[in-house]
């Protein structure tokens, strides 16, 4: 029988053989799963995470201990929760975003361990804003899709406030529009050798977006070993030997099997600033879903910031994409935390 490490925190639950532990490593995969495939089957869920992609996930974490910031609830040693904590520093402002992200089986939703999660991740925020130089200027960041009203009433009843939306948007293939790239830019098939070039060119073109903190090699490695990192299906532009922007296009096939679709997705779409205004980023856009058609896909989508202030809505809803769902990003300042329970 292997042996759990239990993580040390105050156990508030009213649930008998409830036990808080320690992440560990890869015999975690599928518990994770289960919760996912549960929380899918339970319409909370999109389906496209796979063994894999939680490999790529845990495997290359960025601003996160995986041993103290990751936790997991068993109920009668089956896995029905788990909770993953990391910080970023923003570009724009200097703050510290704090990030508290939590799954929990439906099956035990509702009964406290997602109030015992959050005051967990408020408790890593505690413990960073006092090491990190500058770390008290920041916030405490959660996500939850407008529809999951369970989960959305727990946070708010914390203190936790809406701050921005997000849309996930859908487009069928039908009817393209036509973009011709403009003068100059040309798209050539993305070589190993061209990885981080296409890399760097869109991490410098998302600086200008809400919420962009300076990426890490964990973040690198991580993007690599994704299964949504699929080159082939790239478009990307180049004016002469720069990359000047890009739509990292990918096809999830196992969440098309459980949705039972033929979507691809044009997403990390980015164009460098020098380079905007000039229909690069539509010419891309229009590019992809013409090659999604000839690879029989019946839909393109994407998520987009309705605040973003390069005018991405705009451009969107302009190629016929539409909003099929909304999900919400809640902050609380640091200093008002919650007393749920006392961590250790």
């Amino acid at each position: 029988m292997n042996t759990i490490e239990e993580y040390p925190i105050q156990n508030t639950l009213q649930i008998e053989g409830v036990v808080f532990r320690h992440f560990a490593g890869a015999s975690d995969y599928p518990k994770m799963l289960a919760i996912y495939n549960s929380l899918h089957a339970a319409g909370q869920y999109s389906g496209e995470t796979t063994l894999k992609s939680l490999e790529a996930e845990f495997t290359n974490l960025s601003n996160c201990d995986p041993h103290d910031d990751v936790i997991f609830v068993e109920v009668h040693g089956q896995t029905v929760a788990f909770c993953r904590f990391y910080w970023e520093r923003q570009v724009s402002t200097k703050e510290f975003a704090y990030a508290i992200i939590f799954r929990v089986d439906p099956a035990w939703q509702a009964k406290g361990i997602e109030q015992a999660l959050i005051e967990w991740g408020e408790s890593r925020g505690r413990h960073y804003a006092s090491e990190l130089p500058g770390g008290k200027a920041g916030f405490l960041l959660v996500f939850c899709r407008e529809t999951d009203q369970t989960r959305l009433q727990v946070l708010t009843g914390l203190g936790y406030e809406i701050k921005r939306y997000y849309h996930s948007m859908s487009r069928d293939l039908v009817d393209l529009p036509e973009k011709p790239l403009p003068e100059g830019i040309t798209v050539s098939p993305t070589l190993p050798k061209d990885y981080r070039n296409v890399w760097d060119a869109a991490n410098e073109a998302f600086m200008d977006e809400y919420g962009a903190a300076d990426p890490t090699e964990a973040w690198y490695q991580g993007y690599l070993a994704s299964p949504n990192f699929q080159p082939i299906l790239w478009q990307v532009a180049w004016d002469g030997d720069e990359v000047v922007g890009s739509v990292q296009n990918y096809i999830s096939l196992e969440e098309n099997e459980l949705e039972r679709r033929h979507r691809g997705y044009t997403e990390s779409i980015s164009v460098r600033r020098e380079w905007r205004g000039r229909g690069i980023a539509s010419a891309l856009i229009c590019r992809s879903m013409k090659m999604f058609r000839l690879l029989n896909m019946d839909e393109v989508a994407l998520t987009a910031d309705t605040q973003n202030p390069t005018g991405a809505m705009r451009l969107y809803t302009a190629l016929g994409y539409r909003p099929y769902l909304t999900s919400l990003e809640l902050q609380k300042p640091l200093e008002e935390m919650s007393n749920y329970g006392k961590s250790k």
